[in-house]
């Protein structure tokens, strides 16, 4: 089913914080937001072990072509953070994951960011996203994002094994 939403959830704890007050680090919002794909892939492609044998034999790799961050509002040490993703913008070779952190205790969002995430086949040439990982990211797509991409590529719900349910 597509449209799912990913979450994350994080403490906040001193080590990611400075020594004034206990605020956050602002580079500590770009490791969450890794930490947060990581997971992604864990939980939601069964397969990720078959695509990290791809990459260890330089089959494939995924690169970070791009990020964006908006530090919106503070958080501090023992904050519960939800970072919740989803992914948007599917190429062939490419696409973006979309994260949105919000306090846990408020629901206050104070952050949003996006990476883009590009596959090459460590030489410098552009492969396919793994066919594993794009069937978990179109589930964590909406769906006008979903239309766009059948419409790029001229695909179909079947062609992409979508249920619309």
């Amino acid at each position: 089913m597509h449209g799912k939403i990913f979450e994350y959830k994080h403490t906040v704890y001193l080590n990611e914080t400075n020594a004034m007050g206990g605020v956050v680090y602002y580079s500590n919002y770009v490791k969450w937001q890794g930490v947060a794909r990581e997971e992604f892939l864990i939980k939601t492609v069964p397969e990720w072990k078959l695509i990290m044998q791809e990459v260890s034999k330089g089959n494939v790799n995924m690169l970070t072509t791009e990020e964006y961050s908006h530090f919106i509002q503070h958080a501090f040490f023992g904050d519960e953070i939800i970072i919740s993703i989803h992914a948007e913008e599917i190429k062939k070779f490419s696409f973006k994951i979309i994260f949105k952190m919000k306090k846990k205790d408020s629901n206050a969002i104070i952050y949003e960011g996006w990476q883009k995430l590009a596959f090459d086949d460590f030489k410098g040439h552009f492969v396919p996203i793994p066919g594993h990982l794009l069937r978990s990211v179109l589930e964590h797509t909406p769906i006008n994002e979903i239309e766009r991409y059948k419409a790029r590529y001229n695909l179909s719900d079947r062609d992409l094994k979508i249920n619309k349910k």
